[in-house]
């Protein structure tokens, strides 16, 4: 028989999934959680007493905060008012939200009357802190109105505290905050000219003098109060506000300091709560830190931990999706027919496609079982003469991350969602984290949620992983829409 004389070898190459049948990553077993969690997660200190403790500064491994707790001689002041006299106190950090016990500072520092919010030069050095207006020998003393002093480290030994240069004894000054290079201080003052109430102020440090202070305007400063000013870096100011707008009481507010036409942001829920909020330090890594809350005890305010428990995906990438899949065929030792110019080799894909080649390349569309056949067929006809070869070519769906839900659900039903079938190639995957788009997250590869109300939600899944060789982790994210419909 003619067919005889075709002697031929395939041979199927991939072109762009080398490394395809790696081992599949572990999945937990099929553990759903039972409930939303929040992205950010709060935790009361042990530090605190029964009196108020607010305003924590974290330096080093050292937290200051201030108490009304009675002092190193077991005495508790009160003002006119039997309120409590407040002190500076400094405790050694443990862990994150384990601390030794507090103890007072200096003498020179603490006094009979209030020591309140204050800020730690980047060289710990430096402290210029807030307290009752200090009676000058010799005269009468007429105002007891807030003020801000500096104080020194020498010798391991706080010096005894002078007036800040840039205040004004006529107007109250106070809560003040350095950045991180020591140029700029913001404080907060009911001088004339401001916006209502206390504003927040900035001065510079020039020619080794502190200039006029500057009053921040309109987007900082409201009709009512801006209080508890603190500086991230040199470029994020947080501080305090009971303006409109917020959950309740003071409430923690962050302006960037560098971005043109920025406005003011109000942080999230769980930081910001229907009492009062202030007080907000970051540690190093800007993600984890600590602030002032009366949500408690509404007389008496605490402090508290918080960190991030749901990372930050805005600017994590998603892995790419291959959406061909290219293979190469050929015959090959040669076309040997005696028949070449009535006969020719057609390659047929299985998918629609044929190619007419001894050697060509091939791309699928998607993923499946595809019969993939060698014909030898008449040139002018297309008939088929007879099958060399026939070959079920099986393409896997490729690595990727998945979400897998209903696309359609009713506001109000429980719903199971999963990564179940994701995976990245070349990373093992390491935690997976849920965004649902109505200011709910959870956690883990199983979750439940409801929607309560119609409409169309961005789920976001994103994932952390390690590169299986630069061992680094590393952050990717997916997302997929879901439509929400009103309860029937």
């Amino acid at each position: 028989m003619r067919g005889n004389n075709f002697a031929f070898t395939v041979i199927f190459m991939f072109f762009m999934f080398e490394g395809f049948c790696q081992q599949a990553v572990p999945i937990p077993a099929r553990v759903y959680s039972p409930e939303d969690s929040s992205r950010i997660k709060v935790t009361r200190l042990g530090i605190n007493s029964i009196y108020s403790d607010f305003s924590p500064v974290l330096y080093k491994n050292t937290m200051f905060f201030v108490s009304g707790r009675p002092g190193t001689l077991a005495v508790s002041y009160a003002n006119e008012n039997n309120t409590e006299i407040t002190d500076l106190y400094a405790s050694s950090k443990h862990d994150s939200v384990n601390f030794s016990k507090g103890k007072a500072l200096s003498k020179n520092i603490n006094t009979k009357f209030n020591e309140s919010a204050f800020t730690i030069g980047n060289d710990g050095n430096t402290m210029y802190f807030t307290a009752n207006a200090k009676p000058l020998k010799g005269i009468m003393q007429t105002s007891n109105k807030l003020q801000i002093y500096r104080s020194k480290k020498i010798n391991n030994e706080w010096t005894d505290p002078e007036a800040a240069s840039f205040c004004s004894p006529e107007y109250t000054n106070c809560h003040p905050a350095l950045s991180d290079d020591n140029k700029t201080l913001v404080f907060c003052s009911d001088m004339p000219g401001g916006f209502g109430g206390t504003d927040l102020y900035f001065t510079k440090f020039e020619n080794n003098t502190w200039t006029p202070p500057v009053n921040f305007g309109g987007k900082v400063n409201s009709a009512g109060n801006e209080l508890f000013p603190y500086i991230y870096g040199n470029s994020q100011l947080y501080f305090s506000s009971k303006r409109s707008g917020g959950p309740g009481g003071l409430d923690i507010y962050l302006f960037e300091l560098n971005e043109p036409g920025a406005e003011t942001t109000l942080l999230s829920h769980p930081i910001n709560s229907a009492y009062d909020d202030f007080g907000l330090c970051l540690d190093s890594t800007g993600k984890t830190g600590y602030f002032s809350s009366n949500r408690k005890v509404a007389t008496s305010d605490d402090i508290y931990f918080f960190s991030v428990a749901y990372p930050d995906f805005t600017r994590s990438s998603t892995p790419p999706v291959k959406d061909k899949f290219c293979y190469s065929f050929f015959e090959e030792n040669g076309y040997k027919s005696n028949d070449s110019v009535t006969m020719i080799y057609e390659w047929d894909f299985g998918d629609g496609q044929k190619a007419r080649e001894d050697k060509c390349k091939h791309c699928f569309s998607k993923p499946g079982n595809y019969l993939v056949q060698l014909n030898v067929v008449e040139k002018s006809s297309g008939e088929v003469f007879f099958n060399q070869v026939s070959y079920t070519l099986t393409i896997e769906t490729p690595p990727k991350l998945f979400i897998n839900c209903a696309d359609t659900v009713t506001a109000g039903q429980e719903i199971m969602i999963d990564a179940e079938k994701s995976a990245i190639k070349g990373y093992e995957l390491r935690a997976y984290y849920w965004s649902f788009g109505d200011g709910k997250y959870n956690t883990g590869v199983f979750v439940k949620h409801r929607f309560k109300k119609a409409g169309i939600y961005k789920v976001e899944l994103g994932v952390t992983a390690k590169n299986e060789q630069t061992q680094k982790i590393e952050k990717f994210k997916i997302e997929k829409s879901i439509i929400v419909t009103d309860t029937i």
